[in-house]
């Protein structure tokens, strides 16, 4: 829309998550921002993302737009990546993309979001550094980009293509300038679970300390009510069954209280805990675990008490793995889980049942040149073994 001398367009970060009466409530996925629009500024809105440029609307109203951030200037041959994303390819070499862009390419399986937030840590702080460690350490063991037709990547031990025919999109991180304990950034973790899932996509998060999980999850229940969550975790993270507010009270080492409480959640499994605790946590008919070391070698036992049509969430601490595999996390405890023998665990139960989310929290880069590739191999395993379950599944309908 011609403005003065500019040429004003949507920003490509916006996208319309829920009505309330006439106005229709749009986020924006670079800021975590969300605004009201009216029936003439949705028009307006909408008019532009399709034709950037054109004339619609009072120049008032395109005043307005621009002071709040839903308009920006618009230049010719000018890219759409999320600002918000930053230069360069993202988690294991993906590009770049801002969240509706992702959801409208139909080649895109997974939608990988980073959580640079540690607000909820009572350990050593650092994780909201994990995300970018993260993911530089993942381009080197796999690189989606630059290969046409998703044919993934050659794996000589298992003799196989790794994540073939699955695109994947990174939208970068939700960043805020301070982020407040529980605060707008996990509303808008919330809703972008929730608007990926709807569009039948995988969300990856990238944490960040583990309190991130309870409104990942959450977004996952508003659109996949009745599903399990598989918890891999040195702790407990978990104290009694908790309904109702949460915001004033949760924690990286108490989150799992919710999530056990939400009654949309039909299934709890737990794995490798191993913390001593002053008393044993309340009893749920919901909770199955497995502590310490288990489950190793005991998949079916696992994927007896997860049954077939309940989806899975899966959320990994990677203090779960012995801190002789991985020191660099915020509260490491001795003893522990090899690599081997949670891909292995992860492998059988990603493939076997419906993953509909996943993150992996609580790198805490710290120098250890070894810690990045270890915790980008685990997430590398299990999102392959996730997307092959998907894939299967989608095949034998």
């Amino acid at each position: 829309m011609p403005h003065g001398d500019r040429v004003l367009g949507p920003d490509p970060a916006l996208l319309p998550v829920g009505r309330q009466g006439d106005r229709t409530l749009y986020w924006n996925c670079a800021t975590g921002g969300q605004v009201l629009l009216g029936p003439e500024a949705v028009r307006l809105v909408e008019t532009l993302r399709a034709r950037p440029g054109s004339v619609a609307g009072s120049s008032a109203l395109q005043e307005r737009l621009c002071e709040a951030g839903m308009l920006r200037e618009v230049r010719p041959g000018e890219p759409k990546a999320d600002r918000s994303a930053g230069g360069g390819p993202g988690l294991l070499g993906a590009p770049r993309r801002t969240l509706p862009e992702a959801l409208a390419d139909p080649e895109c399986a997974v939608v990988a979001v980073g959580m640079p937030y540690d607000v909820g840590a009572t350990g050593r702080p650092g994780s909201r550094f994990g995300p970018h460690h993260l993911r530089a350490s993942s381009r080197a063991l796999f690189r989606a980009a630059g290969l046409p037709g998703l044919p993934g990547m050659y794996d000589p031990v298992r003799d196989r293509q790794i994540l073939a025919g699955v695109g994947i999109a990174d939208v970068g991180d939700i960043e805020a300038d301070v982020h407040t304990r529980n605060g707008d950034t996990f509303t808008a973790l919330e809703r972008l679970t929730g608007a990926v899932v709807s569009a039948g996509r995988l969300p990856v998060l990238l944490g960040g300390d583990h309190s991130s999980t309870l409104p990942a999850v959450r977004g996952v229940l508003g659109a996949r009510p009745g599903i399990a969550v598989v918890h891999l975790d040195a702790h407990l993270d978990y104290g009694r069954p908790r309904q109702g507010e949460w915001r004033a009270d949760c924690h990286h080492g108490n989150f799992m209280d919710w999530i056990v409480g939400d009654q949309r959640v039909v299934r709890v499994v737990q794995i490798g805990m191993r913390q001593l605790v002053a008393a044993a946590p309340q009893g749920d008919p919901k909770l199955v675990r497995w502590a310490g070391s288990s489950a190793v070698g005991r998949a079916e036992d696992v994927l007896a008490v997860l049954p077939p049509e309940v989806p899975c969430y899966v959320t990994v601490d990677l203090d779960v793995l012995d801190p002789k595999e991985l020191p660099s996390t915020g509260t490491p405890l001795p003893g522990g889980l090899t690599l081997a023998d949670t891909v292995a665990l992860l492998e059988e139960l990603c493939r076997r049942r419906e993953v509909v989310g996943l993150d992996l929290v609580e790198l805490l880069p710290d120098g250890n040149p070894l810690s990045g590739p270890v915790a980008a191999e685990l997430l590398l395993r299990t999102l392959d073994a996730a997307c092959a379950g998907r894939r299967s599944r989608a095949a034998a309908v």
